[in-house]
């Protein structure tokens, strides 16, 4: 799983910070990837409209876009000069479109972006860049939060194994693969979560003698994968804490097991932009954004990659 050999890093000029090429530069660190950084110009309507919105910069902090070129510039040299391959992208972005664009263009691996304050976006009422990327991206999307990755930490990954169709089991795993790359670059272990929504016929369309709506079927399953690709780290019966089955939806139960281990990744697993339902209702990915205080690391099947 050492595909993500290129890594395009996106900062929105509304949402200036160095997180998402700091984290870049770390995975880069390990896997000798290439990074490009590419900063996102907004036009003058957006720019008016944030202007009444926006408090007065802090100081220190780069205002202007001039500054905010020379700041990406400089930290980009800096890095490149403790052997990270790291450079500017040389053409302009005015849009997710144009990020898409670059992907294909350039054969982009993954895009990082810094988590977007989506209370401001929301009064604007324009989509924030990172539930945009999320939903657009052909790429593995990481999004960006405050808390640090450290040696021996925790990833959860959210994984459907009673899942019988080929597009399911194909997306687990590509998931499962993730993780196991990136347990291996944060040396740490790898939690599994997987929910499911009993017997109720409110909530579930299964059968009361349906295994799918069985706890102990649902561990067994997450055994099997945690076995498989080599996520079972700790040996013997300890591996029963790796593993986290849910009687909820998955929004709430990643919110929940995410703080109980403390996860510096949460690696979930998403078909892309399909249908009405999709756009009203969002993806797991979308609606658990917002609640995890660690780093989102949404993965697409690798068909569309």
């Amino acid at each position: 799983m050492d595909s993500y050999q290129r890594i395009l890093v996106v900062v929105d000029e509304h949402d200036f910070t160095l997180k998402g090429i700091s984290r870049a530069a770390y995975i880069a660190g390990k896997n000798h990837a290439a990074v490009i950084v590419m900063l996102l110009e907004h036009g003058n309507t957006v720019n008016r409209l944030l202007d009444a919105f926006e408090v007065k910069t802090e100081i220190g902090k780069p205002s202007t876009l001039e500054e905010k070129h020379y700041c990406l510039h400089e930290f980009t040299k800096k890095a490149a000069h403790t052997g990270i391959n790291i450079s500017m992208a040389s053409i302009s972005c005015h849009s997710s479109d144009d990020v898409l664009q670059f992907c294909l263009d350039f054969k982009v691996d993954a895009v990082v972006v810094s988590a977007s304050r989506h209370k401001m976006w929301d009064w604007l009422t324009i989509k924030p860049l990172d539930l945009r990327l999320v939903r657009e991206s052909d790429q593995p999307v990481f999004v960006v939060k405050d808390h640090p990755w450290q040696p021996g930490g925790h990833i959860l990954s959210f994984v459907e194994p009673c899942c019988e169709d080929e597009d399911h089991k194909s997306l687990n795993s590509t998931v499962l693969q993730t993780s196991a790359h990136f347990s291996h670059l944060l040396q740490g272990d790898c939690h599994l979560i997987d929910c499911f929504y009993g017997d109720n016929p409110s909530i579930s369309f299964h059968l009361e003698n349906d295994q799918r709506t069985n706890q102990q079927h649902h561990i067994e399953k997450l055994s099997n994968c945690l076995s498989q690709y080599h996520l079972d780290s700790r040996g013997g019966n300890d591996n029963n804490s790796l593993l986290h089955v849910a009687k909820a939806l998955p929004e709430d139960a990643i919110e929940s097991v995410a703080k109980e281990v403390d996860s510096e990744l949460v690696i979930v697993g998403d078909f892309g932009h399909q249908g009405l339902l999709n756009n009203m209702c969002g993806n797991i990915a979308e609606l658990v954004i917002d609640r995890i205080n660690c780093d989102l690391l949404v993965v697409k099947p690798q068909s569309m990659h």
